[in-house]
């Protein structure tokens, strides 16, 4: 018996993210859902999984306000609250899309994601969003040996406490152990396809999709209060990520609550992919509370670049 196939299509385009270069940063997908039915969770599983990227975003029909939109984040297992490389790509493809060709004009755009809501500036190729945040650096930290059993060619962490390392949220469902590693040879030496990071105890009612974020502080000017980072995201679910804003969000306000007194500000200049050759440019600017303990506002920036663009059969 033939099997029948359905002629309902959707649009969809795909970009590279924290980059101005095609076949570099790190792919997006975005899949423009239908104006009427909508899809379900299943299929959106099932798409995100046909991409097969890290992530892909379902942006849903424009409302009566057109500078304010919702989407819903995938990766080929789980939907997330928030993922930074889809925020910017999204943003930079509403932006491109509004403006008439050839015409170059700053806009501003409200973002809804399950993390909560996205006010951003686009200009050009550009997007600079105020992420959702709630930062928490967790009690317990994950020991060196859980490191170095993912990770055997590293031979000591560069730290504080040099027995162990931080676990960090950037919002609930987004958490990242910080691997600071002694150099940038160290972080080349790391492998891809080995088990993943254990040991890692959240606090309560924090339970979380976590990965293990390599980094390697290149550059610091402590008066102008910037910081130069190399980065590696490796998880065994998607293996290496090519660039990672949540990650860079965690670490950022990380540095910065080390470092800062109220009300400063940090900025956070974070290079990730290089090694695997897709070469990305993350910018994230923390200002801290009036206490200096806690974070008043993250902003996370990047650039993002068409690739291709079509129609997606159901």
């Amino acid at each position: 018996m033939a099997q029948s196939h359905s002629n309902v299509g959707v649009r969809y385009v795909t970009l590279d993210v924290f980059t101005r270069a095609r076949f570099k940063g790190n792919p997006l997908a975005i899949v423009e859902m239908p104006l009427e039915g909508g899809l379900d969770q299943q299929t959106k599983q099932h798409i995100a999984r046909e991409f097969n990227f890290s992530e892909t975003v379902f942006l849903h029909p424009q409302s009566s306000n057109a500078s304010h939109r919702r989407c819903d984040i995938f990766t080929t297992t789980e939907e997330l609250p928030f993922a930074g490389h889809p925020t910017i790509g999204t943003l930079v493809y509403l932006g491109t899309s509004s403006n008439s060709a050839g015409e170059r004009k700053t806009q501003t755009f409200t973002l809804q994601t399950k993390a909560g809501l996205i006010d951003a500036r686009i200009s050009d190729d550009t997007a600079e969003a105020s992420i959702p945040h709630n930062v928490r650096i967790h009690r317990t930290r994950v020991p060196w040996q859980s490191i170095r059993s993912a990770q055997p060619s590293l031979k000591s962490v560069e730290d504080g406490d040099s027995t162990s390392c931080p676990v960090v949220s950037i919002v609930k469902g987004m958490t990242f152990v910080l691997v600071k590693v002694p150099s940038v040879e160290d972080l080349a030496a790391l492998t891809v396809g080995g088990p993943g990071v254990d040991s890692v105890e959240w606090d309560a009612g924090w339970e979380s999709f976590t990965a293990p974020y390599f980094y390697v502080i290149v550059s610091e000017d402590e008066e102008a209060r910037h910081i130069g980072v190399r980065v590696r995201l490796i998880e065994p679910t998607c293996g290496e990520d090519a660039a990672t804003g949540s990650a860079a969000s965690a670490l950022s306000a990380y540095l910065a609550l080390q470092r800062g007194t109220g009300s400063s500000a940090y900025s956070c200049s974070i290079e990730q992919g290089i090694e695997m050759g897709r070469h990305s440019e993350i910018q994230v600017k923390v200002t801290l509370d009036d206490s200096g303990e806690g974070v008043r506002n993250v902003v996370l920036a990047g650039s993002a670049i068409l690739v291709s663009e079509g129609t997606l059969y159901l």
